[in-house]
């Protein structure tokens, strides 16, 4: 029996079938705590996440150019489906940064490319089982597309509770365009501003003309800062 691939937020899953179609996702890991880079402040952040073991691997790394907009790039690993790299901008809204208890939110806009996706399982072509199938490999199978996403939560001293939901455009080769809805509840701990740690879970799932499948996942991640920002006295 063919394998079939379904990437759930951040993580690639392999169920029995024959015909799974999609392109990859280009931003697989979902990202931590709204609002938690600020002008000057470098973040970097590796994800990894699955259903019952790890299986894909998100690096990243971002930079606070303003309180209120970042710039990011990273990747998104997942053996035997995808390769594909992203970047992308963040746009926070964090009103009373300096309180102990408040609101953190924002939105994220990105696009990327790779190899990767699967048509019909990446089963060869056979006139009698799957005259549609291709024969191509991953690799075989040039991908682009975007993602945009909004998240919200509330900072209550080192702890965040937020949610996040993401949509995301892909193409690959011979691969119709291919939607990938997601939303996901996370916690975020901060340990002096230095070092964060995120557990989170949810919803994702894809459709194109097609396929469609969903599914649920959970992803761990752990990001380390560096404040580049220089106090000088007058």
């Amino acid at each position: 029996m063919e394998l079939r691939a379904r990437l759930l937020l951040g993580s690639l899953l392999i169920f029995s079938g024959c015909d799974a179609t999609y392109a990859p996702l280009i931003r697989a890991g979902a990202y931590g705590a709204p609002g938690r880079l600020d002008a000057g402040r470098v973040e970097i952040s590796a994800t990894t996440g699955g259903v019952f073991i790890p299986q894909v691997f998100v690096p990243h790394v971002g930079y606070g150019v303003t309180d209120w907009f970042a710039v990011e790039a990273g990747g998104n690993i997942a053996p035997g489906a995808w390769y594909t790299a992203f970047a992308g901008t963040r746009f926070s809204l964090v009103p009373n940064r300096h309180e102990p208890v408040h609101f953190v939110g924002d939105l994220e806009l990105g696009f990327g490319g790779g190899v990767g996706g699967a048509r019909y399982s990446n089963a060869p072509q056979s006139s009698d089982s799957c005259p549609d199938c291709d024969g191509r490999t991953y690799t075989d199978r040039n991908a682009f597309g975007g993602y945009q996403g909004l998240g919200v939560g509330i900072k209550i001293y080192w702890f965040t509770l937020f949610l996040r939901a993401r949509v995301e455009e892909s193409v690959t080769t011979n691969v119709p365009v291919t939607i990938w809805p997601s939303a996901m509840i996370g916690f975020e701990f901060d340990v002096r501003r230095v070092v964060s740690f995120t557990l989170g879970g949810g919803f994702i799932g894809y459709h194109d003309d097609t396929d469609a499948e969903p599914g649920w996942f959970y992803q761990l991640g752990l990001t380390f800062f560096i404040d580049t920002k220089r106090d000088h006295a007058p």
